[in-house]
């Protein structure tokens, strides 16, 4: 099936700079290799992972297999990288599977608006508004975000085995239970924000939405944005 994500890139990234944001998980999840083959002029790896991590050694093996130049990589939390001026600046940026990982995802979303001149594919674990399993049904609010760390009881039971189908134990904090909610803990699924909210969060950041596309049976879903002028 056609990746949503990869159309996004691809329809922007000709002749432009590009930068993946955390796309070391999984190694396969990259977008690198997908800028390159659409035209990208300079490409670059940010990701929190410290450089002696086998992610790293993993990444490189396959941007040589594929045939990919050399890649700028930094080691680094985006949230500090941008901290302080001078913060690198690319003309497109993809960030995947960030978004639902970290404590405060407005500071995220205004982090990117710095380190985007033109474009962000934007992408996150969303809630259904009718979240349904064999523990029940919850309804959600369109306008609303499911905090992970305040889910209790029947609620917490209901999102649980949802996800429980697509995920196993691999939702640290949801499914796997988790006694580290802090600040600077970026593993636990802290977020499940409804699609409209993602959308209002990253309007309200400082971006223009100019398509969107759920995937993954509706659990995921991608945005391409443009920067505000």
């Amino acid at each position: 099936m056609a990746d949503p994500r990869d159309e996004f890139i691809r329809k922007v990234v000709a002749g432009k700079t590009f930068a993946d944001l955390g796309g070391l998980w999984g190694t396969v999840n990259e977008k690198i290799s997908v800028a390159h083959q659409a035209g990208a002029t300079r490409l670059t790896m940010i990701d929190r992972i410290t450089p002696a991590e086998e992610d790293w050694r993993l990444f490189d093996e396959r941007r040589r297999q594929l045939g990919v130049p050399e890649v700028e990589c930094i080691s680094k939390d985006i949230l500090a990288l941008a901290d302080t001026p001078p913060y690198p600046q690319y003309d497109v940026v993809n960030c995947g599977g960030v978004f639902y990982h970290i404590p405060d995802p407005m500071r995220l979303l205004t982090t990117l608006r710095k380190i985007t001149r033109e474009y962000l594919v934007l992408t996150s674990i969303v809630t259904q508004t009718k979240v349904k399993s064999a523990a029940g049904t919850l309804d959600v609010p369109e306008g609303s975000a499911l905090f992970v760390p305040a889910l209790r009881g029947r609620e917490l039971e209901i999102v649980k085995s949802y996800w429980q189908r697509f995920v196993g134990e691999g939702a640290i904090g949801l499914t796997l239970e988790t006694q580290t909610w802090k600040e600077d803990n970026y593993v636990p699924w802290w977020w499940l924000p409804t699609v409209e909210t993602l959308k209002a969060m990253a309007t309200t950041a400082g971006f223009e939405l100019l398509e969107g596309s759920p995937f993954w049976d509706g659990n995921a879903y991608t945005q391409l944005l443009r920067t505000k002028k």
